[in-house]
């Protein structure tokens, strides 16, 4: 049978002589097998560029309405995310929410479709870090000297090390310290992190990705006797990481109604118990009625709604 219309105005007898009532229905509303929140469900992480952006391609679709949340990956990122789609009718929405550094924020409205996402300009523009080093005296004995890189980049493998052989031909600077260069990009747990240079006798680290400025990056030799000197570590510039936001959705499922008041929802069950989510109703616009549950969905559980219409 095609669903019965609970808005023809259907009435009631009451027990009252002449006087009745309209007739109200109990809905059931099931979603099952609510799938987990998650940050990037809707798209990637995607990078912040100079100008803002127009994401259309890339988009996965909750499996029932809910709401949009955008994640930043660094603190201090601002601007506004915009999300197009449709809503539980069919019909096109938009939801402006505003990013806040690294937080999750949730959007309101239920989207049953995400078409596009506008993306802002970057924060932060991004930097390589470096950190230099000068040779400021030739080898004058041959012999070996160690070069260690302390960097939280390098994990468990921080400090390494690398042996440099000099002999007495290596008398300049600038011979020095390409010496060392060398043995810097020939290292593979370096060389993964960093890049060295050499300009007259001043050695350059510059990490190979964006990030966030590491503090613990420094660069020590061990001269032994061969007569070469260096001034000390010397950080350069600071390491700015990129901004990324993510898109997902969030625990708040949209409610296919207009409704009147939040007590509409006479009974809201989670996994067969009763959960104290929030309701959020709207007699006009059907994806700001929502539902925030408390409980954790996890893609195993069932969401049962009663509500009189």
């Amino acid at each position: 049978m095609y669903p019965f219309n609970h808005k023809k105005g259907q009435t009631i007898k009451t027990d009252a002589d002449g006087v009745s009532a309209d007739r109200a229905f109990l809905a059931h509303y099931p979603i099952v097998n609510a799938a987990a929140a998650d940050t990037d469900g809707i798209h990637a992480a995607v990078t912040l560029g100079a100008a803002a952006q127009e994401i259309i391609t890339g988009i996965s679709n909750p499996a029932v309405p809910r709401n949009a949340t955008i994640t930043g990956n660094v603190s201090g990122i601002t601007g506004t995310v915009t999300v197009t789609g449709l809503n539980h009718s069919g019909e096109e929405i938009t939801e402006d929410i505003a990013s806040s550094g690294s937080s999750t924020v949730s959007g309101a409205k239920a989207f049953k479709t995400i078409t596009q996402v506008d993306l802002p300009a970057r924060t932060h523009v991004p930097a390589y870090q470096t950190e230099t080093i000068e040779v400021t005296h030739g080898c004058s004995t041959s012999g070996d000297i160690t070069v260690a890189v302390t960097s939280t980049a390098l994990g468990d493998d921080s400090p390494a090390s690398v042996t440099v052989a000099l002999t007495t031909a290596e008398d300049t600077v600038t011979e020095v310290a390409a010496a060392v260069v060398a043995e810097l990009n020939a290292n593979e747990t370096i060389s993964a992190k960093f890049t060295a240079s050499n300009a007259s006798g001043i050695i350059t680290l510059t990490a190979n990705d964006y990030a966030a400025n590491d503090e613990t990056l420094a660069i020590a030799f061990t001269v032994a006797s061969t007569g070469v000197t260096v001034g000390s570590t010397t950080n350069g510039t600071a390491g700015v990481a990129e901004d990324k936001i993510s898109v997902g959705y969030g625990n708040s499922f949209g409610i296919p109604y207009l409704l009147e008041a939040d007590e509409q929802v006479i009974l809201k069950l989670f996994n067969k118990s009763a959960d104290t989510g929030t309701v959020t109703p709207d007699a006009d616009e059907i994806e700001k009625n929502v539902i925030a549950l408390n409980g954790t969905p996890d893609g195993t559980k069932d969401i049962d709604l009663y509500i009189v219409v």
